[in-house]
């Protein structure tokens, strides 16, 4: 299996939870990257659930930024769904409380910006 199709499960197994968890209608969906457990890239993308063409353009996106961001040393750690202030991780591996709450207060720093 190429390194493509490799992200691209892995990108989807972390999805499907996201899927399961929003329901309907648009919501923030937020892309964590790490080097380490200290060095966090968030990315941000209102998407809408209801909208299959806009469900496939996430994928395909965000599996192009992992292969880009893999070159740079950062993997792929988790998924984070606002559902209207609630936050629901989706990791295939086990996040620490304190490492969510990094998470959550970078998430809360970037939406202020």
């Amino acid at each position: 299996m190429s390194v493509r199709h490799k992200v691209r499960e892995h990108v989807e197994k972390l999805f499907e939870s996201i899927r399961e968890a929003a329901g309907k209608g648009k919501h923030t969906v937020y892309v964590v990257y790490t080097k380490d457990m200290e060095d966090l890239e968030l990315i941000d993308t209102e998407l809408d659930f209801s909208d299959m063409d806009d469900t496939k353009k996430f994928l395909e996106k965000t599996t192009r930024e992992a292969l880009e961001k893999q070159v740079r040393g950062f993997d792929l750690l988790t998924m984070v769904l606002d559902k209207d202030g609630l936050y629901i991780f989706s990791s295939e591996e086990t996040l620490s409380g304190s490492l969510k709450e990094d998470i959550t207060r970078r998430i809360e720093e970037f939406k202020e910006e």
